[in-house]
């Protein structure tokens, strides 16, 4: 077993003491919930552009949209209707 193998199973081990720690873990897991908000939101908004294609209106999907809807879940898919529709047209 070469040198280059003993310090890279090191490394990767410190990596793994220190992502199970608790002062890693709470960043990752806000991290990993906000990147779940802006998935739902994405759905959200995309689900909410095929029943708005009937009504020739379409809110776009960006990362502040998609975290507003993700976020706020249906109220914040009606604001950003609600926005588009009164005030942005």
């Amino acid at each position: 077993m070469g040198t280059e193998w003993l310090i890279a199973i090191l490394v990767i081990g410190l990596m793994f003491v220190v992502a199970a720690s608790k002062s890693v873990s709470k960043p990752l897991q806000l991290a990993g919930l906000t990147v779940l908000n802006l998935v739902i939101g994405a759905v959200l908004l995309f689900f909410a552009n095929i029943a708005g294609e009937m009504a020739g209106f379409h809110v776009p999907i960006n990362p502040v949209t998609a975290l507003l809807a993700g976020f706020l879940r249906l109220p914040g898919l009606l604001a950003l209707v609600v926005i588009k529709m009164y005030f942005v047209m």
